[in-house]
């Protein structure tokens, strides 16, 4: 049994305010990976459970019979000077929010449909992720410039994925934080921050940059130039940009996915692909791996079925990282794999799956530079 990450075993205690649970079904099923969780009605009876002082008050603004403006300011002076996270759910941002946010009455406001992936990495920037990622920052300078680089542009690319794709702004935040990836990828604290960031709440922020930093180590110990190196970089941070637009309900379901959800989920590339064309055009190699990542040499991958000497290079090398870090990611529905355990079943994935002497090259450098061990320092809460 893999185990279980200091994150994954902290239980801060939430309050989520609504008459909607049912609304919200996937969004608690995953939160409740990582809280302690009281569903309570949107109605002034809910002031009473803030004096509980719980670590994180969830408050949805508008409902019949409910009212969540005046619930935030009863929560906020409950705060009393304390370090619990307020936040406010609503349909859209309204002036009288956005007076709340600027007054500091509550920390942040979510919008949007809580059926979307974005709705759930809003509530992780809104809740903790400061003091991870301060955390993560604190081990190099090359880490926090990853850290700080890396937030920005995923904060924008959910901004991006809601609104059309990756415009010329978005290709330069990729750019500046493949550039942090790329020199985090030749420093000493590569290792301990790969480590901990398996076990980061934000999952697809986490998986993604691991993939970023996996794929640019890969690229220095195979001496590709420095541009090949920035474009694996970029091709790591953006392979999964497509789960942005899947819905959140079969992104973190614990079962097994029925064939709908499994169609849908298999459509991720497609919808990463179609995100990623307009803005690079000029790197094919990009779009062609964010697009056929999940591709097979044997021909049963998706989404296009290609086959051994279709799949483009970049593809092959993105789909080895990929695999190796969903495996030993903490993931909401499971617990990060040890790494031999992960390379035990990427052994009978090379051939028929995975390219044989791209995995193999992979599979050396991990083992000889020892990314994957435990490193020697306090675990990220």
């Amino acid at each position: 049994m893999p185990k279980r990450s200091p994150i994954a075993a902290r239980k801060p205690r939430l309050v989520f305010c609504t008459a909607r649970p049912a609304r919200y079904a996937a969004v608690l099923n995953v939160l409740r990976q990582t809280f302690a969780i009281t569903v309570i009605p949107n109605d002034p009876s809910a002031a009473k459970t803030f004096e509980t002082h719980p670590d994180c008050i969830v408050i949805e603004n508008q409902l019949v019979g409910g009212d969540g403006m005046w619930l935030a300011q009863q929560a906020n002076a409950l705060r009393a000077g304390g370090r619990q996270s307020l936040i406010m759910v609503a349909p859209k941002m309204t002036l009288p929010i956005g007076r709340l946010i600027e007054e500091r009455v509550i920390d942040a406001a979510i919008t949007g449909s809580p059926e979307t992936g974005e709705f759930l990495n809003s509530f992780w920037r809104a809740y903790g992720t400061v003091s991870e990622d301060e955390t993560l920052s604190a081990l190099s300078k090359p880490a926090g410039q990853v850290m700080q680089s890396g937030r920005q542009l995923f904060t924008q690319l959910e901004d991006m994925t809601a609104t059309g794709g990756i415009d010329l702004e978005g290709r330069k935040l990729v750019a500046s934080a493949a550039a942090s990836v790329v020199d985090l990828a030749g420093d000493p604290s590569v290792a301990p921050m790969l480590h901990q960031l398996r076990g980061h709440h934000d999952s697809t922020f986490a998986h993604s940059l691991r993939v970023g930093i996996l794929m640019a180590s890969f690229g220095r110990a195979i001496g590709v130039g420095d541009d090949q190196l920035r474009l694996m970089a970029e091709t790591g941070l953006l392979h999964d940009l497509g789960k942005m637009r899947v819905p959140l309900s079969i992104l973190a379901k614990p079962g097994s996915l029925t064939e709908a959800e499994r169609q849908e989920m298999s459509l991720h590339p497609v919808y990463g692909a179609q995100l990623v064309n307009e803005g690079y055009r000029d790197l094919p190699d990009l779009i062609a791996a964010v697009r056929h990542h999940h591709e097979k040499l044997d021909g049963t991958g998706y989404p296009d079925g290609q086959t051994r000497g279709q799949i483009h290079e970049m593809s092959l090398c993105t789909a080895v990282v990929d695999v190796f870090s969903a495996l030993t990611d903490r993931r909401d529905y499971k617990e990060p794999m040890e790494r031999d355990q992960a390379f035990a079943i990427m052994d009978t994935m090379a051939g028929p799956h995975l390219e044989p002497r791209l995995y193999r090259r992979f599979r050396e450098l991990v083992l000889d530079t020892r990314l994957a061990d435990e490193p020697q320092v306090r675990a990220a809460r």
